[in-house]
This record gives C-alpha cells, sequence and structure tokens, in this order.
C-alpha cells in the first residue's frame, strides 16, 4: 500500500534527485510536485479504463429541458471523469447509439440510463491504487517536472519513452483483472465483413475494449 509519499520519492528517483523525506519539506522538488500533482493525477485517471476508479451508476432523467430530437436530459454523477458505456440498464450488453452527450449532459430518448464511466472518488486515496498505477503516477510526475528540476530538456527526453511504458504496464495488468471479458475483434477485422454491425458488443467511448494483436495482455 503506497503513499502520496511513496509517489513522491518514486518520482524524485525517476529524476536523479532525493530531498523529500516528508510532504512537508522545504525543497523545490516537493513544491513543484505539489504544484503538478491534479492535473497529472486526473490525467492519469483519464488515461484508462481502470478497473478500481470505475463505477456504474444507474440514471435517471431530470427535468431539465432537452436538446431538439431527444426527449430526457440526464445530469453526469457528481464524481464523473470519463465515460467507458452508456445502456439502458445495468446488464446490457448489446449495441447502445440512443443517445448524445453535448452540453455537459446526456440526452436520450428512455427516461433511465445505466452509465459506466471512470470516477475520481479514489483520486486522492492513494493508499486504493494498484501498484503499476501509482508507479505510472510517479512517471509522469517526473516527466511533467524534470525540466524545471533540471533545468533542462535532455532528462525530459529520456523519461518520455519510460512513460510509455509504464503506462502500457499499467493498462496490460489492469485488464488482466477482467477475466469476464470477451475479446472483441480489431481494427483489421472490422473494417471487412461489417463487424460490429448487429453484434452484441457493447457500445464504448473510451478504450476499455481488449481486442487481439492490439496492446499486450
Amino acid at each position: 500500500m503506497a503513499t502520496k509519499l511513496d509517489v513522491y520519492k518514486q518520482a524524485e528517483l525517476h529524476i536523479g534527485k532525493s530531498t523529500i523525506t516528508a510532504l512537508n519539506n522545504d525543497v523545490e522538488a516537493r513544491y513543484k510536485f505539489d504544484q503538478a500533482w491534479t492535473g497529472v493525477v486526473e490525467e492519469a485517471f483519464m488515461e484508462g479504463d481502470w478497473n478500481f476508479a470505475k463505477k456504474t451508476s444507474s440514471l435517471s432523467a431530470s427535468g431539465d429541458t432537452p436538446i431538439a430530437g431527444w426527449g430526457y436530459t440526464f445530469a453526469f454523477p457528481a464524481d464523473y471523469l470519463r465515460t467507458i458505456s452508456v445502456g439502458p440498464y445495468a446488464a446490457w450488453r448489446g449495441s447502445y447509439y440512443d443517445f448524445v452527450d453535448q452540453g455537459g449532459f446526456i440526452y436520450a430518448n428512455t427516461d433511465s440510463l445505466s452509465l459506466i464511466y471512470i470516477s475520481n472518488e479514489k483520486a486522492n486515496q492513494v493508499e486504493t491504487w494498484p501498484t503499476m498505477f501509482w508507479r505510472m503516477v510517479a512517471m509522469k510526475l517526473a516527466y511533467e517536472t524534470c525540466e524545471a528540476l533540471t533545468n533542462g530538456s535532455t532528462k525530459q527526453q529520456d523519461l518520455e519513452g519510460r512513460l510509455k511504458t509504464a503506462v502500457r504496464k499499467a493498462k496490460n495488468v489492469d485488464a488482466r483483472n477482467e477475466g469476464n471479458q470477451r475479446l472483441g475483434p480489431g481494427s483489421w477485422l472490422r473494417a471487412r465483413g461489417g463487424w460490429g454491425i448487429g453484434s452484441d458488443t457493447i457500445h464504448v467511448t473510451g478504450s476499455a475494449e481488449i481486442v487481439p494483436e492490439e496492446g499486450e495482455v
């Protein structure tokens, strides 16, 4: 179980420094990390369909007037960050396109929806983050701040490739926990034979679909 201090220490190691021993240390690295923290964490949460940050919410239509062409308006949950999928009910496993995300609301022609989304509820609960995720956040933190902390871009260029590897590893480990997910066709197959037309693959707006030959799972 990691702490925010562990993330800071790991980020410093990537940069080649070791000055932080507590979250109130009066050192430059701690101040830079504090400044970058919120943006880095939110970006990390948006990066993938993380199981630990995933939630399902049953939405009921609000009283707001819908836009033209749609019968009902739905507000996003307060902890919403990004949509993974939308369906008419929680157990829905078919394609679903009868909705639109526009202007900060969802509009549909049914009075109830099920939304699977990435929540920011655990954004500051570092102790709940899986190992590969918090290590990825540390790498992101190092990448975002290394130019300011090292007075140059050479280290940042080196960290860029390592960051891509860290993101991929975190996604791969997270995907292995989805043993009940069926593999869908890849982009090559979908471009031929009408893949996805009339299929029972759930409509996703993020990167949740795991496909053969795409990614290391």
